[in-house]
């Protein structure tokens, strides 16, 4: 008995030595010494991804990451990236197993060089240089994480085997025992600076620089793309019997959607200036083309055609992941650091299946290779996939979740009462804020919902809101059904919030057409994805009104859209991809039949957005404005004529502060003036404006409140008529609007 129990207190020794406390715990919040680190990240959502991602894909007993989606193989790469991911995790029980495989299925006889690309049910032999060069650096970073020795001795074999056997002069090689194309998103530069530092010899500087020269030969000049492959002699994209994407021409597809990993890895870690303008390239044409990380596409063509299929047509960590670290190096950029917040929410959203078996089918979280990545780029992304060999330029930080765009900051001034004529918009006054209420979403708006947008700022009027929206459930055909036959039970709740300017009160028609309308401008402040709308009476699919995303500014920018009628909208606003063009209206009639327009933020998994809109502004074929009374029916004045010098009216005695009914004084038949539109109210009997020069004189009751704007919505003088009577000077000539009680007229200042 008493052998029995040393025998199992041994073995509990013996386990809990077997792993070793790491010196940089998980999470290790270092931020990188150059690009953007993510200074805002919930480190227990990055463990909570780990543990569902070790539950779905590693096998304990046989010390596999399970890949692609199936129980009887692993490959090389998935075992070099869990290898990666367990040291950043701390988790050495793990790491042992995984590189326990490594060896024990190795190219080379003493189990120091690659890994067969594939082992289990249907095996491969030779290596996988993607796979080598990243368990090298995992052994690397292993030995400074567990102050392993051993690690760092084993390290330095594989890096001399790699160099032996992964090189091809200045060429690398995909793998060990084929060379058929460069696969750019084996192009580890990062890998490349450690192997030097660490083996000590020079030769790996010139791997680093021969590599990035092809790597940035196979750069699209517009987009920055690269492809899965891309041959040796022309440096095009090209395909070979490894290609994943066989049903696609050659593009950018599952492989090469790493390579800006890679690129950001490398100038994170060591400000890497051919990483810098790989990533800066794409980054320019990926933040305007997609506005936010949920945008990216599941697959492109080099010059930056999306792939639309079916099976490419949704949003994947393996894209908006490795695509949108590109941004990460662009540290500077605030444009930048607002996009690297989406990449955060997308990845944060995105999870691993809970099982390998049945993943993608009833279980709908994503399979090993979109969930692998999902892990690697959120480590390197938010500070915690440091180099551990040398720590030099990184320093620590504590992750601040106030740091993060946040719907909570509200909106600054002094809110205006909805439904007010008299506080507008370039003469638009009916405006409201709106989001959904469902608990699921996570909507939250400010102002809240059914209240006005409309704030006081400066002595000027804006139509503002910052919202957050959650992400968009996953649509399936059952769940639509669900909806369709039974809604109390529907899970296809979409979030939404945005604030909408309606023409009239009662919501109904305008035909822009008949009014000449050429083009809308929108003067504007806008944070994240802001779609503007035109809503009409004609669309019946809730949300399928024409529209399109506005250009981020971080002050206010003129927006000129198009309203030529074109297709399904006009020629800048055009329906989103999922509207049902059969029962979409054509562009002629949505413009005879607006009643409206909206913005709001759209971002399927979930994000911010902020408006502040300070003019809308409808114009005709000659660029001029047209009069916003036209189409909203309400009062306005264009011009309310000058009264006749030679009778002015006088004063009632008996009431110096108003004027004498008797005798109120005669138009100017010169100057009659004339009236635009519906009057919705005139100016009380007793009230009286005219114009003297570039002084705008009232006549009013005693104490009644008068204000005078401009057509930007500028205060210019307001108060109360304390004797009746007032004479504003305005800056300069042109048009203003004046209030006099509740009741608004324009006048021309000539």
């Amino acid at each position: 008995m008493n052998n029995i129990l040393k025998v199992m207190l041994g073995a509990t020794l013996l386990t809990s030595v077997a792993a070793t406390a790491g010196k940089y715990p998980f999470p290790q919040n270092m931020a990188s010494p150059h690009g953007y680190t993510v200074p805002f990240a919930d480190t227990d959502m990055i463990k909570a991804h780990y543990s569902t991602w070790k539950g779905a894909w590693y096998d304990a007993n046989q010390g596999w990451i399970l890949s692609p989606e199936g129980t009887c193989s692993t490959v090389s790469e998935a075992i070099a990236y869990g290898m990666l991911i367990t040291v950043y995790m701390d988790d050495e029980t793990m790491f042992k197993k995984l590189y326990s495989t490594w060896k024990s299925n190795n190219a080379s006889a003493d189990g120091l060089g690659g890994m067969h690309w594939r082992i289990g049910c249907s095996g491969g032999t030779g290596s996988a240089t993607d796979s080598d060069i990243d368990a090298a650096l995992a052994l690397v970073q292993a030995s400074a994480q567990w102050s392993n020795s051993q690690y760092l001795s084993d390290a330095k074999s594989m890096i001399n085997w790699i160099e032996q056997n992964d090189f091809n002069n200045t060429q690398l090689k995909p793998g060990s025992q084929w060379n058929d194309a460069f696969n750019p998103s084996y192009a580890g530069l990062a890998n490349f600076k450690l192997f030097e530092k660490v083996s000590g010899k020079s030769s790996w500087s010139t791997h680093r620089s021969d590599v990035a020269k092809d790597l940035l030969a196979c750069q699209n000049s517009k987009t920055g793309l690269v492809s899965d492959w891309c041959s040796w002699g022309s440096h095009q994209p090209t395909k070979t019997s490894a290609s994943v994407a066989q049903t696609e021409d050659a593009g950018f597809f599952d492989d090469a959607a790493r390579t800006p990993w890679r690129t950001a890895w490398a100038y994170y870690w060591y400000g890497d200036q051919d990483a810098l303008s790989f990533n800066k390239k794409i980054a320019n044409w990926l933040i305007p083309e997609t506005k936010t990380a949920s945008g990216i596409n599941s697959g492109y063509y080099v010059n930056g055609e999306a792939e639309l299929s079916d099976k490419r047509r949704f949003v994947s960590s393996t894209f908006s992941g490795g695509l949108g670290l590109a941004v990460s190096s662009l540290a500077d950029d605030q444009s930048a650091k607002n996009y690297m917040e989406t990449v955060y929410k997308v990845l944060a959203n995105l999870t691993s299946c809970k099982t390998a078996n049945g993943c993608g089918e009833t279980d709908g979280g994503e399979k090993y290779y979109p969930s692998t990545l999902n892990l690697l780029y959120l480590l390197l992304m938010t500070g915690n996939m440091p180099n551990l060999y040398d720590m030099t330029g990184f320093t620590k930080f504590t992750p601040d979740p106030s740091l993060m765009r946040s719907s909570d900051s509200g909106v600054d001034g002094v809110q205006q009462k909805r439904g007010d004529t008299t506080v507008a918009i370039s003469g638009f006054w009916n405006w409201g804020a709106y989001h959904d209420k469902y608990a699921e979403t996570g909507t939250k708006m400010s102002p809240d919902s059914g209240s006005s947008p409309i704030f006081l700022r400066d002595g000027a009027y804006y139509a503002d809101a910052v919202m957050e929206i959650g992400p968009e459930p996953k649509w399936t055909e059952d769940k639509a059904k669900v909806c369709k036959d039974t809604p109390a039970k529907c899970e296809l709740k979409y979030p939404s919030a945005g604030i909408a300017m309606s023409f009239n009160k009662a919501e109904s028609a305008v035909d822009l057409t008949k009014l000449g309308v050429k083009s809308l401008r929108i003067t504007a402040k806008v944070e994240g994805p802001i779609r503007i709308a035109l809503l009409n009476t004609a669309t019946v699919e809730a949300g399928g009104e024409p529209g399109m995303f506005l250009k981020e500014s971080s002050d206010y920018a003129v927006t000129l859209i198009d309203m030529t009628p074109d297709g399904f909208g006009t020629k800048d606003l055009d329906i989103l991809d999922w509207v049902n063009v059969g029962k979409a209206p054509g562009g002629q009639e949505v413009l005879q039949t607006a009643k409206g327009l909206k913005f709001e933020v759209k971002d399927a998994k979930g994000g911010y957005g902020a408006i502040s809109v300070k003019s809308v502004e409808f114009l005709d074929a000659s660029g001029s404005v047209i009069d916003p009374s036209k189409i909203t029916g309400i009062v306005i004045s264009a011009n309310p004529g000058a009264t006749d010098p030679s009778n002015p009216g006088t004063v009632d005695p008996s009431n110096p502060g108003t004027v004498d009914p008797s005798n109120p004084g005669t138009v100017d038949p010169s100057n009659p003036g004339d009236i635009i539109g519906i009057v919705a109210g005139a100016v009380a009997a007793k009230s009286k404006i005219a114009v003297a020069g570039q002084q705008i004189q009232i006549t009013a009751a005693n104490n009644t409140a008068f204000a005078v704007f401009s057509m930007q919505g500028k205060v210019v003088a307001s108060g109360k008529l304390a004797f009746g009577n007032a004479s504003i000077a305005v800056p300069s000539k042109g048009v203003y609007m004046v209030r006099i009680g509740n009741k608004i007229s324009k006048v021309n200042v000539k």
